[in-house]
């Protein structure tokens, strides 16, 4: 089961992470329709990443960042994976695997939760539809 500190914690990584996909993406961005799309994103990420931040430190708890390595290792595999296609469909397809993979994830977290915070529950669903949104964004780009 995951508690209070634990859920907002994945939520707060799963925005941290989002945001280090698109910014890592927007560096070799050559269309500027997608990257005004992935702009809109990093703003929605960046708000539910203050709130679950805010929430946790209001708890006096601590804030588990995503690692360095795991930030890096994004930065890598983007850049690698744009060196060979840097089209707005390949990039849609990148961004539509790494929200696919927050959202299956904030969806087990979501199962496993055993606090009964609403506030909460509720940041950890708009993050996921935040992500369905995201995924829903960038099919356009296919």
């Amino acid at each position: 089961m995951i508690n209070d500190v634990e859920m907002l914690n994945s939520i707060l990584q799963s925005a941290e992470m989002g945001c280090q996909g698109i910014t890592s993406v927007r560096k070799r961005l050559k269309d500027s329709k997608v990257d005004d799309v992935l702009c809109n994103q990093l703003v929605r990420y960046g708000k539910i990443y203050h709130c679950a931040n805010n929430m946790l430190r209001n708890r006096g708890e601590e804030i588990q960042h995503v690692s360095p390595i795991t930030k890096t290792m994004t930065r890598y595999a983007a850049s690698r994976d744009l060196k060979r296609d840097s089209s707005s469909s390949h990039v849609a397809e990148m961004m539509i695997k790494g929200n696919t993979m927050g959202l299956n994830k904030m969806s087990r977290n979501l199962r496993e939760y055993n606090g009964a915070d609403s506030n909460i529950r509720l940041l950890a669903q708009k993050m996921l539809d935040t992500e369905e949104t995201h995924i829903s964004e960038m099919k356009a780009f296919l």
